[in-house]
């Protein structure tokens, strides 16, 4: 399965005087986001299995419908009224079964996607708290260490908080003087000091939606230098810059972390901004764009 997973490339916005920034575009990885590489990374050190299990509002749920059309088996992708039409309908492309749950919270979806996966037989694929999961995901700090030198300034949207708890953990131990940055919507509002608060409000960066930050995660503040949380503006204007630029269709979720690099003042220090998901319907993405 190793093979569906790609080194992933950058941009850079030297044109606009910003030769300091550049975007690592996970959006690119097999599913269309960085989910792929903890959900094969998992499957990698588990016995064979009849099909999937996992629960989801969007991402982790295509990564692992996809996945499990590759490997020929079935898949059954717990959700909720979170989880947008578009999204439901990408993950029942890959041939995957998707059950809505009502009053969804964390641990109900937790319970019910391993009580399904026990009944069947089926392997349940986690959505975070497990160590290959985050060792998969931490490949994405691993190659942008390998691939630039000096001391480093690295950004990563904030949904669960185990995309950017993994790779600030190895960000850390390979240089202290690094620096790794979180970034979620303003109007979220669950780590910028306040840690377990998680606002019902709604931001067009919905792919970070998720109805708390686990307890397992809350680990990553140790290795994070801050939180940013950014206006709806910021977060749309980013995404329409690497459109324009690079004529790429990303998630507003997806291209936070660029917003956040955008607000620092140009000097030596290199700035990643990882991009992390592409998968928006194209009337949303158009409607975004001519705001």
């Amino acid at each position: 399965m190793f093979h569906l997973i790609k080194r992933t490339p950058y941009k850079t916005f030297d044109n606009l005087d910003r030769p300091d920034i550049f975007i690592k575009l996970e959006c690119n990885q097999f599913g269309n986001s960085f989910k792929a590489r903890g959900v094969i990374n998992f499957l990698q050190h588990t016995d064979k299995t009849n099909g999937l299990v996992t629960f989801t509002t969007g991402n982790h749920g295509i990564a692992v419908a996809a996945i499990a059309k590759e490997l020929g088996i079935q898949a059954i992708i717990i959700s909720s009224h979170k989880l947008s039409n578009y999204k439901k309908a990408l993950i029942e492309s890959y041939g995957a079964t998707v059950l809505l749950i009502d009053n969804y919270n964390l641990d109900q979806a937790t319970e019910y996607a391993k009580l399904i996966a026990s009944e069947k037989d089926f392997t349940f694929v986690p959505l975070f708290d497990n160590e290959y999961l985050l060792e998969g995901y931490s490949e994405i700090a691993k190659e942008i260490i390998d691939d630039f030198e000096g001391v480093l300034t690295i950004y990563f949207p904030i949904g669960s908080g185990s995309l950017l708890f993994a790779n600030s953990k190895f960000v850390k131990s390979f240089n202290s003087n690094n620096k790794v940055i979180g970034v979620e919507p303003q109007i979220y509002q669950r780590l910028n000091g306040l840690k377990e608060h998680n606002s019902s409000s709604t931001s067009i960066a919905d792919s970070l939606s998720i109805d708390r930050i686990p307890n397992s995660n809350l680990e990553l503040l140790k290795f994070t230098n801050t939180i940013e949380t950014l206006e709806e503006n910021e977060i749309a204007n980013a995404t329409r810059l690497i459109y324009e630029q690079f004529n790429l269709i990303t998630e507003p979720g997806g291209a936070i972390s660029l917003a956040a690099a955008l607000k620092t003042r140009k000097d030596e220090t290199k700035k990643i901004a990882v991009i992390t998901g592409k998968n928006i319907s194209p009337e949303k993405f158009n409607s975004l764009i001519q705001s």
